[in-house]
């Protein structure tokens, strides 16, 4: 299968891949096969193939926000790397694999202001579009006009605006239909370049202040923010409910909320997915119990195993 697979697809397969390797977090058993696309077309190639032999496949990106599990992944993990950006006036245009820092520094470069708030975010475009990523009260899909996109059986694109994309607080309609970002087009405006490359980093120096060295993986944010009380109001931070439970430094096994915030879980070393989902499970619990509401992953939790 390893073979007839690369053969079609037009690229190396690895068998028994480890996810690990794959995702920030560093956690997740092996994946049945893996491929690496650097384009399109062997995407598209990869999701037909998949389909016609029966065979679960999943689209990663840079694996920013995911936890696979220990068991791994039964099927094809499909990463896409397509990485190119243009910038055409006030519009720039990425495909989806390119990495979401890159985006914001192309558009600095350009004196393009409006995507500096997304500084620091990791993983890809077509990642931040499905996950409808943000900060500051801003999300990458506020910027959207269009984007490309491919079914999950490979055999479809289309062209969607923000509007047909159901996008809400860090989800979009994507992460329904399985549909792979192929590249995507942002509106923004004109600006000053010195101003816009004070504001990254005054933001990149902000972020690091408050996040896990890298020598403590993790997959940033847990779990997401709650609405707002009210109209108008700002959204209730998941990290100021968990620090007023007390869930800095609890610890199950090798997976640890973080001393410096209390919504993200890092990797002491050999954290496995079960010993990050019995903490995540104690964290919602103390919060359901305090003040009544259930926190939701802001994490994307795998569970196919294998």
């Amino acid at each position: 299968m390893q073979d007839e697979l690369s053969e079609v697809i037009g690229a190396p397969i690895r068998v028994d891949a480890p996810l690990a390797e794959y995702t920030s977090f560093r956690i997740g058993g092996p994946a049945r096969y893996l491929c690496i696309v650097r384009d399109a077309e062997k995407a598209c190639r990869a999701l037909t193939t998949a389909r016609a032999k029966d065979l679960p496949c999943m689209l990663l990106g840079h694996g920013s926000n995911v936890l696979f599990p220990d068991g791994g992944y039964d099927g094809l993990v499909v990463s896409y790397q397509a990485d190119r950006i243009e910038v055409h006036g006030g519009r720039i245009w990425a495909e989806g694999g390119a990495a979401t820092m890159d985006l914001v520094t192309t558009a600095a470069r350009h004196g393009l202001a409006g995507l500096s708030f997304a500084a620091g975010i990791p993983g890809t475009v077509g990642g931040a579009i499905s996950g409808n990523a943000g900060a500051y009260g801003r999300a990458v899909g506020d910027l959207l006009v269009e984007a490309v996109l491919v079914s999950a059986d490979g055999a479809k694109r289309r062209r969607a605006t923000a509007a047909e994309l159901d996008l809400a607080y860090r989800s979009s309609g994507l992460r329904k239909t399985g549909e792979l970002v192929e590249s995507v087009t942002l509106g923004l405006e004109q600006g000053d370049q010195t101003s816009e490359w004070t504001e990254i980093e005054e933001i990149l120096a902000h972020r690091a202040s408050r996040l896990p060295p890298p020598e403590l993986p993790s997959a940033g944010s847990f779990f997401r923010n709650l609405p707002p009380p009210e109209p108008g109001a700002q959204r209730v931070p998941a990290g100021k409910l968990l620090d007023e439970c007390g869930c800095r430094g609890l610890r199950v096994g090798d997976a640890a909320v973080y001393e410096g915030h209390a919504n993200i879980v890092v990797n002491l070393g050999r954290a496995t997915a079960r010993e990050v989902l019995r903490l995540a499970e104690e964290m919602q619990r103390r919060v359901r119990e305090r003040f009544g509401v259930q926190l939701r992953p802001e994490v994307r939790i795998v569970t196919r195993t294998r």
